[in-house]
């Protein structure tokens, strides 16, 4: 709730933003980030090495770990440095319905902040995965279990849902919205009664009712009547968007009520300047203000209504981190990165979003130029990292040997292509990029450009409307893709297209 009392646009929130501006560079970036008046809650976690297990305390809840069976399915990485008493509250309210044995829906804004909350719960409670990012090409099949054909026999794999429901796991469903209305009801059954009839003729049932069973019937017998117990560690939590504001279906009255829902907003304002100061230590402290404000403005309902997009306030980390690396950086360019309004809004959007601009000192495109060009690109010692004299900033490459920019057979430069590479560069520093334009403008040139400049190996992957039989896999290293098939011999398997970059 204190997060949007901020982006109300209300007299008072106003006066609060003038007062933090104000305030912020003469006090500094600490004194007056205190608390807002609410319970600070703190992390207790008590280890028991003899035992691989634990006590996990949120303020008065806690947790008691169980070793997992397989942890190479346990989130890691996810969990901040500092962590913000929002992102507190949302793990210990989670934590109280997974104690009820509930399944939870966290639902908010674009961006990952929501499925970060539940990799962190997940890594602070050491659970295991299966997680499943739904669109509308999502079938039952690929919740519950898909059809192989082995040895000329066909038989049932279980998929992410029976795996979590028989193996005690988290099931992540993430974009609820995006699913077609007739998937998600197969699973109101498991959610609700913990029981689902499955393809291969097994029954899942709920742990307390199988218990029950086993009292009066041996294993044997409930295996040989294909019953399958549900474990009782076994939760969902589900990722959606609120529809209607954003596109997308909404959930049927019957599934909507079984589960808990909890609306995750953006993080207060004092929570997301201090992620941004320690992301960005050497920018000041009046420009990361500024910055954060016209976000902040942005998302608040007045820009809603006049139609503009939601900023994305998460990116706000990498653009702090290059102005870290280039403090000659116009901050209007980079917001350009970011929040492209010249090239998708109209002459009044872009005349709001100009006026905000205006209203927290960002436009000083005119004082700060942007970088023209790559001068030269040198390989390190090191064999992936490459020294570009732009600011003498390392940057990853890949295996093959980086190419001068002056040396580009069929490639015909000019200043603006130079001053975009150069840019792609700096964006490299701190994150993956997205090169919009009208079609036939070079998007494509550019992109085999860059890479050869750092010695990538690129492999152009055509994306329609529809591409269901093709699975990308995105990595730092490699692209991999992944096609279902038969052989020969009628048996299913997979076709792996593995490029190394």
């Amino acid at each position: 709730m204190q997060s949007r009392i901020l982006f109300k646009g209300t007299a008072a929130a106003a006066a609060t933003r003038r007062i933090r501006n104000i305030l912020g560079p003469v006090m500094g970036r600490g004194a007056w980030l205190l608390g807002a008046g609410f319970k600070r809650w703190t992390f207790r976690l008590h280890n028991n090495p003899s035992h691989d297990s634990g006590t996990v305390k949120i303020g008065e809840i806690s947790f008691q770990l169980k070793p997992p069976r397989n942890p190479e399915l346990v989130p890691v990485n996810h969990m901040m440095d500092t962590m913000p008493q929002t992102v507190a509250q949302h793990l210990r309210w989670i934590m109280q319905k997974d104690l009820l044995g509930q399944d939870v829906f966290l639902i908010g804004p674009p961006g990952p902040l929501r499925r970060s909350i539940a990799m962190q719960y997940l890594e602070l409670t050491k659970r295991e995965v299966e997680y499943v990012a739904l669109s509308r090409d999502t079938t039952e099949t690929d919740l519950k279990q898909r059809r192989e054909i082995r040895a000329g026999t066909a038989f049932y794999v279980d998929q992410c849902a029976v795996r979590a429901a028989t193996q005690g796991r988290i099931l992540i469903l993430e974009g609820l919205e995006k699913a077609e209305r007739n998937v998600l009801p197969v699973l109101n059954n498991l959610l609700e009664n913990r029981e689902m009839q499955l393809e291969d003729g097994r029954f899942l049932m709920a742990a307390q009712r199988y218990d029950k069973l086993l009292e009066e019937h041996t294993k044997e017998e409930l295996d040989a009547w294909k019953i399958v117990r549900v474990s009782e560690d076994f939760r969902v939590i589900a990722l959606g968007l609120p529809v209607p504001r954003y596109t997308g279906n909404p959930l049927d009255p019957p599934l909507r009520s079984r589960f808990q829902a909890r609306d995750i907003y953006y993080l207060p304002f004092k929570d997301q300047l201090e992620i941004l100061y320690n992301a960005g230590p050497a920018v000041s402290v009046e420009r990361v203000s500024q910055l954060l404000s016209f976000a902040t403005t942005l998302c608040s309902q007045e820009s809603t209504n006049l139609g503009l997009p939601d900023f994305p306030v998460d990116n706000l980390t990498s653009a702090v981190r290059i102005l870290d690396l280039f403090p000659m950086m116009s901050t209007q360019q980079l917001v350009q990165r970011l929040y492209p309004y010249e090239a998708m809004l109209g002459k009044e959007g872009r005349a709001a979003v100009d006026g905000v601009l205006r209203r927290f000192e960002l436009l000083d495109a005119a004082q700060c130029p942007p970088p023209n060009e790559v001068v030269s690109v040198e390989p390190l010692s090191g064999p992936n990292v490459i020294s570009g004299l732009l600011f003498f900033r390392q940057v990853l490459a890949g295996r093959r040997p980086p190419r001068a920019p002056s040396y580009s057979p069929g490639f015909v430069s000019t200043p603006t292509h130079a001053r975009l590479l150069a840019e792609m560069m700096q964006s490299h520093l701190v994150k993956d990029m997205c090169l919009i334009g009208a079609k036939g403008c070079g998007k494509s040139v550019i992109a085999k450009e860059f890479a050869n400049l750092l010695g990538y190996n690129i492999e152009p992957i055509m994306l329609y409307q529809v591409r269901r039989p093709m699975l990308v896999l995105l990595s730092l290293s490699h692209l991999v893709m992944c096609k279902r098939g038969f052989d020969i011999f009628c048996k299913t398997i997979f076709f792996f297209f593995f490029t190394s970059v």
